[in-house]
């Protein structure tokens, strides 16, 4: 096989690589996605559906979250653009930490927590749209 040939075969798998991912086969682009968040419904991800009042949806977006482990608490960051300060609910709740607002801006995640997690001592800030989550941990692990 020619250095001519070999090219022109990779350039056919290639092709047909981000023809499948971006035309259907592999339907890895098929939804619009912005920064940070799909745009897809919870219930097109499979996560369940969550309760609603009747007669009103829920249509809120999975904010970016980072979570690290240290020996002695869990800290959270969550960016969640565009939200005041006043519309953002913080809680601990069977083992999961929640965060969800209110208002135009709809943003819900759930984080499964540890089970030495101490759930008295959740403290928070919240500026710029960037949500801090400091939980200390009961006992700490040894090393």
């Amino acid at each position: 096989m020619s250095v001519d040939d070999e090219f022109e075969e990779m350039r056919r798998t290639l092709h047909r690589m981000l023809k499948d991912a971006f035309e259907g086969k592999l339907g890895v682009f098929r939804e619009p996605f912005i920064y940070g968040f799909t745009t897809r419904s919870r219930e097109a991800r499979g996560d369940g559906v969550r309760p609603v009042i009747e007669g009103q949806s829920i249509d809120a977006r999975d904010p970016l979250a980072d979570v690290i482990l240290t020996e002695s608490a869990i800290f959270v960051t969550a960016e969640l653009p565009g939200v005041p300060e006043d519309q953002v609910r913080i809680r601990s709740d069977l083992g999961r930490l929640i965060i969800e607002t209110e208002g135009d801006r709809r943003f819900y995640s759930s984080i499964d927590l540890p089970a030495d997690t101490d759930h008295d001592t959740l403290k928070y800030t919240f500026r710029h749209g960037v949500l801090d989550v400091v939980i200390a941990r009961r006992h700490p692990s040894s090393p």
